[in-house]
């Protein structure tokens, strides 16, 4: 079975890869740019481009998961973000309809689409009320949408997922648990003599990335036509601890970085992904701790 996987030299692209291939797929693997000759290089913001490609290969799956991830970042490119996580994914349903119409779409959405004030004790289902507080948001929940809508039109076999916190060996700068991973490698070999913690306080759902992908793979394959998975561990981690962890790994940032007091364990609330959709429809379980991750990723920064 042929796979088309958009974004294969990302974080999260280079591990579904592995994951696929461990499991008998053919993987052509696309991104913008990439030192893997094994992964071309397609610009699928360029509706020809995308044509061509899928014209040539007619995969039995599409898995995308190009696009702008960062909230943040969102605001000060809103056109770009708006045009990666929306034109790419109907350029590839488009062309999917005309070149190879049973294939499955699998399509990436956040967490971040969703309202978490509005979530019953920390749980957030698939039901739970959304938001648009970041263009990224806007971005997510208008793919969606059309997806949705396209699904429906066009009887086009996709799949979406709203995926929580994953995190992994190789995962870029500019998340929690990665910053704090450079500041304590950083601290270690004296680039800077300590640095300031900040907000830690609240409960969050993560995820082993390893867990993500499968779970991506299983959707995939057992999956319905239209309907929405969260993906998640279906657990909460205060983040005052998982930084704890990292600290407690390194002799020298224990001796340097005090974290501020731990609040007791019902002082905030545990938001947490409802996974029992995804549960039902694919048997999926998580088998990773994310405890067990964060040495991986603090190893992992010590190597660069």
């Amino acid at each position: 079975m042929k796979v088309l996987l958009v974004g294969a030299n990302g974080f999260v692209g280079k591990y579904l890869k592995s994951e696929l291939e461990s499991n008998g797929y053919d993987v052509i693997g696309t991104d913008v740019v990439s030192d893997d000759d094994s992964i071309r290089i397609v610009d699928m913001l360029d509706a020809k481009a995308v044509d061509a490609l899928i014209e040539e290969v007619k995969p039995d799956y599409v898995y995308n998961l190009a696009g702008q991830a960062a909230p943040s970042i969102s605001w000060d490119k809103v056109l770009l973000t708006m045009h990666l996580n929306i034109d790419i994914s109907v350029n590839i349903v488009t062309s999917c309809k005309t070149h190879c119409p049973n294939c499955r779409i699998l399509l990436i959405g956040s967490a971040n689409q969703y309202d978490e004030s509005k979530a019953i004790d920390g749980v957030i289902s698939e039901d739970t009320p959304r938001n648009d507080t970041s263009p990224y948001d806007v971005s997510k929940n208008a793919q969606e949408g059309l997806m949705i809508l396209l699904a429906k039109k066009f009887d086009m076999d996709i799949m979406m997922t709203r995926s929580f916190n994953h995190i992994g060996p190789g995962q870029r700068t500019g998340f929690v648990v990665t910053d704090y991973s450079k500041r304590i490698v950083d601290l270690e070999r004296g680039v800077i003599d300590t640095f300031t913690i900040g907000n830690l306080n609240s409960w969050k759902d993560f995820s082993d990335v390893r867990d993500v992908v499968r779970a991506y793979r299983l959707i995939a394959e057992k999956g319905t036509k239209g309907e929405i998975y969260n993906v998640g561990s279906g657990k909460s981690s205060y983040i005052r601890d998982l930084i704890g962890r990292l600290i407690e790994l390194s002799d020298v940032a224990r001796e340097k970085i005090a974290l501020p007091e731990r609040l007791p364990d019902d002082a905030l609330t545990h938001n947490r992904a409802n996974i029992d959709k995804l549960k039902k429809a694919t048997g999926f379980e998580p088998q990773y701790d994310v405890a067990d991750t964060l040495e991986s990723i603090l190893n992992y920064y010590r190597a660069l």
